[in-house]
């Protein structure tokens, strides 16, 4: 699949036309779907999106069941990795991995380089801030951040504070 995107422009028009690439790879795919340059979906059959959902340049999306909702919008350089690695012995290079499954809501941002762990669960019109390692579910309509994420503040605070509705 990586070769394929080689001759691909940047760009809103490249970012769908990877996106329709990625689609019959798709476990489920809604309209509009746009990947942004070098991002990587390493398990497009575990992977299923609504409608008008953007994934940045630079990303990756790991093995395992991933769930994105429509719209949401996922920054350059996240991580969102359906799995965790197991020991065996002293060593955990070897000792498998153990999936679980990865939802994200509608609407919901995950801002540039966070990194979303296996089992999370994120409601709709969340806001993850950049930077943010998110290793616990997220209820609907809240701001979360840092290493481990933590609630900052909502969204309805964030549009009163930026004047929008």
């Amino acid at each position: 699949m990586k070769w394929r995107m080689l001759f691909i422009p940047d760009g809103p028009y490249g970012d769908r036309a990877r996106g329709k690439m990625y689609e019959p790879y798709l476990k489920a795919y809604g309209n509009n779907f746009k990947v942004g340059a070098q991002a990587f979906i390493f398990n497009p059959n575990g992977l299923s999106v609504g409608d008008n959902v953007y994934i940045g340049f630079n990303s990756y999306l790991g093995q395992g069941e991933v769930e994105l909702a429509s719209e949401v919008l996922i920054g350059n350089f996240v991580s969102i990795t359906a799995t965790n690695h197991l020991i065996k012995g002293d060593s955990f290079r070897f000792g498998g991995f153990s999936p679980s499954k990865i939802k994200i809501g509608y609407g919901t941002w995950i801002g540039a380089q966070s990194s979303i762990v296996a089992g999370v669960e994120i409601g709709s019109s969340c806001l993850v801030a950049s930077g943010s390692v998110v290793t616990q579910n997220v209820k609907d309509g809240i701001v979360v951040g840092g290493v481990p994420a933590k609630q900052i503040s909502t969204v309805k605070k964030f549009k009163e504070k930026y004047n929008v509705e």
